[in-house]
């Protein structure tokens, strides 16, 4: 069905009256949906009939739908460039942005021409520089251009392709034309998010993208791999390709981990990559593995500490050596942010006759150098109808309450003006309801054998007012998903066919350090929050009940654990009743949600998400939804703490049986296994030392309550029935290796992991970590705890005492060892900065 036929048979039975009848269209400004008060464009009709279709109820279930989907695939920017803050979930307006085939085949040559001549600006600045010395580009716009990089000039890159990414922001005028706003080419963003609102969209409105003959996605990153494949190849038959990313920091975290899983390449960060004998190398668990391709994602600047004398730690020094001695495909090269130069748009019409022999086929927003003599005088006779710019940074602020006249006059090769941008309005839906906003479009395209590809589709990004569109962050902007409909069938095509061509089969899989590492703490925060959350919930089980503090005989012993493990104070207030109950509620409020407090469950919760965040492209859609509900529990610290500390628990547990059932047994599951391990150890070392000089004072209750916490009661049960003994609890709680919560299994299943984690070569005797794992369960085995009883103080509380004791420091030794062994090439890992929180044990 074409088109045009779809928008005949949708446009029936609907109502005459348009969601958008109630806005008024903004003056002066061409409205891609609109030629006139309630006459769509036809290319809009498919869409505007289905919309209409539906009452407003419907439309805002729908709104919500993408909401909740986009939260639940974790799609988010972080505004604050931190790891540990809020995200803010990424913003998609679920009214798409259709462009009719006719006009995209304008944008798509222009976009091709423009990157072809940018490339061919970029070999010569970085070459013989030409067209410096014939004049034709200014030599400040090189020598005193941040973005000219000199560490780079004379490198050759890879296939002689300077430009291999490339993003154009366009923006559609009032005359119907597109214009060219901003060029990008040192790290572009929004692949990922583009490819997000896709899959969000076509599932969202799943009848009405099936029946119009949109483009897909998966064509352009087919033909984006295999260029990739085919430059690095060069090198070696079968390339390692790694997505290079800021890490978590950045605030569009979340695309990189999309667009490495993907595309399948490894997420690394700077930590992960070394250069040895001109080579780059990803240190891995077993060694170092070489790497061919780097898709970067991180700004030119911050790319080699080394060689550009920046203080950065996202970077890898002697990088730019490599790509001298052209032992690596970088995507995009390093110094390509050169065309981002904001007044070298200024040049490509004359560049473009001089390079290709042709107009410049897609228009530049107006703009004038102040640094030739025509540019300084338009911008002196119209200074207060224009906007003032640095012309060399992008990001520079200008301060326009000084005396920019004077500024300019003084440095005018400094400064650039442009006029006003009027950009397009198009439909947009909020909870609120329709409006309009202004829209830019972002369009990629990739370097091909042949020259360039366009990406049928991309990223339309909009706001309410100019100002937030051309100039807000992220956080306060919406984007759309950019439909480009097709006059034919679209041909089904799966990124599964010919994406990577498999040469063997492969059972396990070796990972960076920094992952393993990342794996390993990850298991050791669930673990705590469930310890910590087991505990609160027993205090609140038996404060919601009818007795009164004073009549709950197990309340002392759970408290003293909670106050051992520094999760409330250590002092209560001396009176008793209800100004004892009233602080004890308060300190447990505290401990649920206060922020600072690192024993806290919101605290350790945010650990989990953040250390998460970190391995996203190595946790399953699933897992990484189930992490994702967890944001919940800081939202509501008004709600019932047992209904809250339930559902946690639910979330807990539900990633702990994917995680179980659903990953490989391989290096990944281990260490995070193993870090559950080690803190499910520690804390129940923690819980039997603290408990046990006071287990006897009320032995069925104290016991009970120490089964809860350990999440044993019901095996114990099962096996005893309602008797309550010391001796059969602590040999549930210590020696029973079919218990997965007593000590044994745990040391059990950690002399299973080391003997499986990779050695380099073959080993004459033991290392420190299986020694130290075989010595705790050979321990724990030879333990008798036959003549355990209450009422005899005795030599036996000592000697387990002590054994506990020894227990807990030998597992801070084992964690110690794993870390040195195989997790050494992390520098500092962040998560040790907290042990000095822990409790003694």
């Amino acid at each position: 069905m074409s088109n045009t036929d779809f928008n005949s048979s949708f446009g029936q039975n609907v109502r005459s009256t348009s969601i958008f009848d109630m806005e008024a269209l903004p003056a002066n400004v061409y409205c891609e949906a609109f030629s006139g008060k309630a006459q769509p464009r036809r290319h809009w009709q498919p869409i505007l009939s289905a919309l209409n279709a539906k009452n407003i109820a419907d439309l805002k279930q729908h709104h919500e739908k993408a909401r909740h989907m986009r939260h639940e695939d974790g799609s988010t920017i972080n505004p604050f460039d931190n790891s540990t803050e809020r995200t803010t979930s990424w913003a998609l307006d679920m009214i798409p942005l259709p462009i009719a085939e006719g006009e995209w085949t304008v944008i798509e040559q222009g976009v091709m021409q423009r990157a072809q001549l940018l490339e061919k600006v970029l070999a010569d600045t970085y070459g013989p520089q030409s067209l410096l010395k014939n004049g034709s580009l200014p030599a400040e716009l090189v020598f005193a251009n941040p973005n000219f990089l000199h560490s780079c000039h004379g490198i050759q890159p890879s296939g002689n392709r300077f430009l291999t990414f490339y993003a154009v922001d366009l923006y559609r005028g009032f005359d119907g034309h597109f214009r060219v706003l901003r060029d990008y080419a040192s790290s572009p963003a929004g692949l990922g998010y583009a490819l997000e609102n896709r899959i969000v969209m076509s599932r969202v409105f799943s009848k009405l993208y099936h029946k119009t003959q949109i483009r897909r996605l998966a064509p352009f990153f087919q033909t984006f791999h295999s260029a990739l494949i085919q430059r690095a190849s060069l090198r070696k038959k079968d390339p390692g390709i790694v997505l290079f990313s800021p890490g978590p920091d950045s605030r569009i975290y979340y695309e990189h981990a999309l667009l490495s899983r993907y595309l399948g390449y490894p997420l690394v960060e700077g930590q992960d990559l070394t250069v040895r004998n001109g080579k780059v190398f990803l240190k891995k668990l077993a060694g170092l593995e070489p790497v061919e391709a780097i898709f970067r994602h991180i700004p030119d600047l911050s790319s080699d500490p080394f060689a550009l004398r920046r203080e950065t730690a996202n970077g890898v020094a002697g990088l730019i050596q490599v790509c001298r001695e052209q032992n690596i495909d970088i995507v995009n090269p390093i110094g390509s942010g050169f065309v981002e130069t904001p007044i070298l748009k200024t040049f490509l019409p004359q560049l473009c006759q001089q390079l290709l022999n042709a107009d410049l086929l897609l228009e530049n927003h107006p703009a004038w150098w102040c640094g030739n003599s025509d540019g300084l005088n338009h911008a002196m006779a119209r200074l207060q109808e224009l906007t003032v710019g640095s012309a060399m940074e992008t990001s520079a602020v200008i301060d326009q309450s000084a005396d920019v006249r004077a500024e300019i006059q003084t440095n005018p090769s400094e400064y650039m003006v442009s006029a006003p941008v009027t950009p397009s309005s198009v439909p947009a839906w909020d909870i609120e309801g329709a409006r309009h906003c202004y829209n830019v479009v972002r369009v990629f395209a990739c370097a091909t054998e042949h020259g360039f590809s366009v990406m049928p589709g991309g990223l339309a990004i909009t706001a309410g007012d100019v100002e937030t569109l051309t100039k807000g962050s992220p956080e306060q902007q919406q984007s759309k998903d950019i439909w480009v409909l097709s006059d034919k069938p679209i041909e089904p095509f799966s990124m599964l066919d010919g994406f990577h061509t498999i040469t063997e089969f492969k059972r396990s899989n070796d990972l960076p350090s920094r992952v393993a590492d990342n794996l390993l703490w990850l298991g050791r925060y669930l673990e705590r929050a469930e310890g910590i959350i087991r505990l609160l919930r027993a205090v609140y089980l038996r404060l919601s009940g009818e007795d009164r503090l004073d009549e709950i005989p197990e309340l002392p012993f759970l408290l003293n654990i909670l106050r051992t493990k520094n999760i409330i104070p250590k002092i209560f207030a001396a009176e008793r009743g209800t100004p004892f109950y009233k602080e004890l509620m308060h300190y447990l409020h505290d401990a649920l949600y206060r922020k600072d407090q690192p024993e806290s469950v919101v605290f350790i919760l945010r650990r989990v998400q953040e250390t998460a965040r970190r391995v996203r492209d190595r946790l399953s859609a699933d897992s990484s939804r189930a992490l994702n509900r967890l944001e919940e529990f800081a939202d509501n610290p008004f709600s019932d703490p047992l209904e809250l500390l339930d559902k946690t628990l639910f979330i807990l547990s539900a990633f702990s049986g994917l995680a179980m059932e659903s990953m490989t047994r391989g290096l990944g599951w281990r260490f995070m296994d193993m870090g559950r391990r080690i803190e499910r150890a520690l804390n129940q070392a923690v819980l039997l030392r603290i408990g046990l000089p006071e287990v006897c004072s009320n032995i069925r209750n104290t016991l009970q309550a120490l089964l809860e916490a350990s999440d044993s009661l019901m095996t114990y049960r099962a096996r005893y029935k309602s008797t309550f003994q010391l001796a059969p609890v602590l040999d549930l709680l210590l020696a029973d290796e079919s218990n997965p919560k007593s000590l044994a299994f745990q040391f059990s299943q950690l002399v299973n992991h080391v003997k499986h984690l990779p050695s380099q070569g073959e080993r004459r005797f033991s290392c420190a970590e299986e020694r130290i794992a075989l010595e705790m369960l050979t321990t724990v085995r030879l333990l008798n705890l036959t003549e355990i009883e209450c009422g005899d103080k005795a030599p036996q509380d000592a000697v387990l005492t002590a054994f506990l004791t020894s227990m807990a420091a030998l597992l801070e030794k084992f964690a110690l060892e794993i870390s040195g062994h195989y997790l050494s090439r992390v520098p500092a890992t962040r998560h040790y900065a907290i042990i000095s929180d822990e409790p003694a044990v």
